[in-house]
C-alpha cells in the first residue's frame, strides 16, 4: 500500500470515529433534554393543580353567604334595620 492511500484510510477510521463520538454526544445530550422536559411538564402538571384548587378557595371564600357568616362570627356585625337605612339621593 502506498503512503497517500494509508494515511488517506487513517483519516477515514479518524473522522469515523469522531463522528461516532459526536452521534454519542448528540444522544446523551437528547435524553438529558428529554428528561428535563418530562420534570418541567410534571411540574407545569403540579402548578395547575395547585392553581385550581387556589381558584376554588378564592370562589368559596368569596361565597357571599360565607362572607356574611364571617362577618357576623369574627366582626360580630349585623344587618341594619330599616330605621337605620338612609337613602342620600343626588
Amino acid at each position: 500500500m502506498s503512503r497517500g492511500r494509508l494515511l488517506g484510510l487513517l483519516l477515514l477510521y479518524l473522522l469515523v470515529i469522531g463522528m461516532s463520538l459526536l452521534v454519542v454526544t448528540n444522544r446523551h445530550h437528547s435524553r438529558e433534554l428529554f428528561a428535563e422536559l418530562q420534570h418541567l411538564e410534571k411540574e407545569r402538571d403540579e402548578l395547575s393543580a395547585d392553581w385550581s384548587r387556589l381558584k376554588l378557595e378564592q370562589s368559596t371564600l368569596l361565597n357571599q353567604v360565607h362572607v356574611e357568616n364571617r362577618s357576623k362570627e369574627v366582626l360580630n356585625m349585623q344587618k341594619p334595620s330599616a330605621d337605620n337605612i338612609k337613602v342620600i339621593r343626588e
